[in-house]
């Protein structure tokens, strides 16, 4: 017998400037930008995913404006649907009448769901199992805990967990945030990131190089 420490059944690989998908992934009406990175499972629609963001497994995503350096764990559902419930049925029958011969599908409901669009801002780590609500704006540099519900908005470096979601803390002080967020470095040229990728390891001397 063989004892296996380790196994991987594919080499590591260098990214690609254009998009990385994995072939079991459903991509419809969306745009991604350089380096994307789409696990496998993955469901994405109607949204868009900007340069160097990636997506592990099994991960469904509609309606949705992703930025620049988010990491979406596995399991992350950003926008799930919404029935309405102010109606005397919530049945998908009201607004998918075509699927049970009751006339044509209300186009105005489906409407409704693409205007309660999530925006994902840059640097922004979502936790496995996370569930963000539409119409919500999750801030740069903001953490979303493991098994999270976001119902609201998420300032900039907050770190929010729970069900719903709150704030417990914040990465950085407020001066700290007020002059990452003035360098934006997630707007840098892919070269001058490469050349300050070890600047990135102190929060003091990046600040203090890089700040206006």
């Amino acid at each position: 017998m063989y004892q296996i420490k380790s196994f991987n059944t594919k080499d590591k690989s260098i990214l690609k400037k254009e998009p990385n998908i994995d072939s079991s992934s459903m991509i419809k009406n969306c745009t991604l930008g350089k380096y994307v990175e789409i696990g496998a499972n993955n469901n994405l629609q109607d949204s868009i995913i900007d340069d160097y963001s990636y997506t592990s497994e099994n991960c469904q995503i509609i309606y949705s404006t992703i930025k620049k350096f988010v990491n979406i764990a596995s399991y992350v559902r950003l926008n799930p649907s919404q029935h309405p419930m102010s109606w005397a049925s919530q049945h998908h029958m009201l607004y998918r009448k075509e699927l049970f011969g009751f006339g044509l599908d209300d186009e105005s409901f489906f409407d409704w769901r693409r205007e309660s669009r999530v925006e994902i801002g840059n640097d922004v780590w979502i936790g496995h199992n996370v569930v963000i609500m539409g119409s919500v704006t999750i801030g740069n540099g903001a953490v979303i805990g493991s098994s999270s519900v976001v119902t609201k908005d998420i300032p900039p470096f907050a770190i929010a967990v729970g069900n719903p979601a709150k704030i417990i803390r914040y990465r950085f002080d407020k001066k700290t945030i007020e002059d990452l967020q003035n360098i934006a470095w997630w707007d840098w040229k892919h070269k001058k990131i490469k050349n300050s990728i070890e600047d990135f390891k102190s929060i003091e001397l990046f600040i203090e190089k890089y700040k206006k």
